[in-house]
Order: structure tokens, then C-alpha cells, then sequence
């Protein structure tokens, strides 16, 4: 029986490893959670990898991405987001090509990301097993103490999607809310003018600026919460 390991543990396990490297520092969250490595951000979340209970497919595998409040904000976001997948038995990670993990975040309930047991039983102490499904994913597949190495050569493993300019510009936008009633980045000139001053400099004002934010956005954004109005403020780039 595959251990189930919680969340916060899966986070320690990520941690210890990658504490190794001084290119990497931990900012905040547990699942998903936001880390910096060579000064660059990402977004991680990690499922423990288990089967798919296919009665005529049992080498089957996979972990599922449900559907979070906080996935809204990161779809939408420029920072990247990697999916994991760990296996606690051979004490590897799965990692799916994360420029497609993003684009599924939030589309349904538990969309399935899958694996192969025998694949995961191949895994060797000191490489990066690739390999493709049947509908042309592909995963990378690598023991846990490999997981700096795997951030030192990530940009190497999937090739960038590219999105046309008129897609990027309407998921960017503060009125492309993907059906859900929520606004994902402020791009008003004048709100960010009146913003800058309480969120730069030595005094900070979070809670101000939040305020504001939603007397601008409340009537046209209903169904933001305010971890959501939160999460807004906290991703303003000046």
C-alpha cells in the first residue's frame, strides 16, 4: 500500500533537499507554495502519486490537481507553476511539462495527471527518466535528491508554449476572469498611482490598499473573497 504523506510533510520533504543550495530560499504557502531559486520564482505543488484504480490498466498511476481559490491567482500570473507528483516508496518526484499544468489549472474538478508505476520503478540514483503518454505529455521522472539539479536545468526539459499576443493580452487583462467573477491583475493607470505609495518605501499598508482595491473592484467582482483581494494586492509588480 502506498504511503499517503500530508501536505505540510511533503513540503519538508521538498525543503530539506532544496535547502542545500544557496540560490534557494522559500517565500510562502504549504500547497501550493512560492519559492525563489537563482532568483527566479515559482509556484510548486505537490501530490502524492498513487494509482489510478484502472481495473485493466494497474501499472497505471497519478496525482490530481482539484480546484483551489489560490490557482485562480497563479494561472494568471507570469510566474511559473510546477506540478510534482511523489512517489514515497522510490522517493522520486514526477514532474509534468508545466507550461500545460497551468493551462488546466482550475478547468475541472481533479484534472488527472498520470504516470507509469514501471517507469517510476526504473528510476535510477542519479538521472532524469523521460517519457510520453499515449496523448503526447510529457513527464520527467527523478529521485528527491535530484530536485536542485532539476531547477538548475528545468528550462531544458519542456519547451515554452508560446501563446498569441492577443490571448496573452486577454488573460492579463483585469477583465478576462476566466467565468469566475474575479480579477486577477490590476492594470488601471490611475489605481496603481494611488496603490505605489502605500505598498513602496519603508511604512507598507497592506490593508489600506486592499481596502481601496475593493471599493474599485467590488461591484464588477462579486465573488472575490478576501484572500482573494489579498492575493491581488500582494502580486502588484511597480
Amino acid at each position: 500500500m502506498v504511503e499517503k504523506i500530508s501536505g505540510e510533510k511533503l513540503l519538508l520533504l521538498f525543503t530539506h533537499e532544496m535547502n542545500r543550495s544557496e540560490k534557494f530560499s522559500f517565500i510562502t504557502g504549504t500547497q501550493p507554495f512560492k519559492i525563489s531559486f537563482s532568483s527566479k520564482e515559482y509556484f510548486v505543488y505537490i501530490k502524492n502519486v498513487s494509482s489510478a484504480y484502472f481495473k485493466n490498466r494497474p501499472d497505471v498511476n497519478r496525482a490530481q490537481l482539484p480546484i483551489r481559490e489560490e490557482f485562480y491567482f497563479i494561472k494568471n500570473s507570469s510566474i511559473p507553476f510546477i506540478f510534482l507528483g511523489y512517489d514515497s516508496v522510490n522517493d522520486l518526484y514526477v514532474c509534468w511539462d508545466f507550461y500545460i499544468a497551468k493551462t488546466r489549472l482550475n478547468a475541472q474538478n481533479n484534472v488527472s495527471f498520470y504516470s507509469r508505476q514501471t517507469w517510476q520503478n526504473q528510476v535510477q540514483e542519479n538521472e532524469f527518466l523521460e517519457k510520453k503518454l499515449t496523448n503526447g505529455d510529457k513527464l520527467i521522472l527523478f529521485k528527491r535528491k535530484l530536485i536542485i539539479d532539476f531547477f538548475e536545468k528545468i528550462d531544458a526539459f519542456f519547451e515554452k508554449k508560446t501563446i498569441s499576443a492577443s490571448a496573452e493580452t486577454k488573460s492579463n487583462s483585469v477583465d478576462s476572469a476566466c467565468n469566475s467573477g474575479k480579477v486577477y491583475k490590476i492594470t488601471d493607470v490611475e489605481l496603481l498611482k494611488t496603490l505605489k505609495p502605500l505598498l513602496t518605501g519603508v511604512a507598507i499598508h497592506t490593508l489600506e490598499a486592499i481596502q481601496i482595491v475593493q471599493k474599485f473592484y467590488g461591484e464588477k467582482y462579486p465573488n472575490m473573497t478576501y484572500r482573494d483581494w489579498s492575493n491581488l494586492v500582494k502580486g502588484i509588480n511597480f
